[in-house]
């Protein structure tokens, strides 16, 4: 049987965990939204260039 030092040492690590992993997902899902955001402002920026020039 674990101490309870061992046992707070251990829920604190897997929380630690649990964190990090929430943390990691949130930064992918931010840089995933700012790199269809800028596909999006390229693509109507070229639009509307299409459109301008071509009257």
């Amino acid at each position: 049987m674990a101490s309870e030092k061992r046992e707070r040492q251990r829920t604190n690590r897997e929380q630690k965990l649990v964190e990090e992993q929430k943390a990691d997902t949130r930064r992918r899902r931010i840089a995933i939204i700012k790199r269809y955001a800028t596909y999006t402002i390229v693509f109507g920026a070229a639009i509307i260039a299409l459109k301008l020039l071509s009257g």
